[in-house]
């Protein structure tokens, strides 16, 4: 088996309209060394913007792949938690293109009611560990408490009003092997 295989990780992005909440994406990166850290990333996501089509605003969702030459650029990106490694990058990549975008018009309206870019990332992440494009993948309610906590105790250590005192950089915490880092 080969090493040093892509990353696959969830990352939080702050959302100032909306305090305590956060946008989710999910990132293929190389895996992060000492010597090489992994500042570049693909970003996969869904987001929704207000649009005026012959005078009429609508918010639709849309699925968005986004080649991301330097991290440390992304605006409001707050935390980066790698979740897993890649196993099958066709396969990844495949997968999250075919995961569902619901519009409020949809008529599956339990879901279109629901639709989020939370949602989205959730139902990719499971979709991936189903079908064996990543491995060592926990279950989506562990991912999401351990980003949470960790984005939620670095705000406690005011990581982003300037006045903590840590590393510069994307702070990124590995659930694979336990470790933080700032790149």
């Amino acid at each position: 088996m080969p090493r040093n295989k892509p990353r696959l990780q969830l990352a939080l992005y702050a959302r100032p309209k909306h305090p305590g909440t956060y946008h989710y994406a999910l990132f293929i990166s190389p895996k992060s060394t000492k010597q090489q850290p992994a500042n570049s990333a693909t970003k996969y996501h869904v987001k929704n913007t207000l649009q005026n089509i012959s005078g009429e605003l609508t918010q639709p969702w849309r699925y968005e792949r986004i080649a991301i030459s330097d991290i440390q650029l992304e605006h409001r990106l707050l935390v980066r938690v790698v979740i897993a490694k890649v196993t099958s990058p066709d396969a990844l990549e495949r997968i999250l293109e075919a995961v569902p975008v619901y519009q409020i018009d949809d008529t599956n309206q339990a879901d279109a009611q629901s639709f989020t870019c939370q949602t989205w990332v959730r139902a990719a992440v499971e979709e991936l560990g189903k079908q064996g494009a990543v491995a060592k993948l926990k279950e989506w309610d562990s991912i999401q408490k351990n980003a949470l906590e960790y984005v939620e105790k670095k705000m406690k250590e005011e990581k982003w009003n300037g006045v903590w005192k840590g590393e510069a950089g994307i702070l990124m915490l590995d659930l694979l092997t336990g470790r933080e880092t700032a790149q």
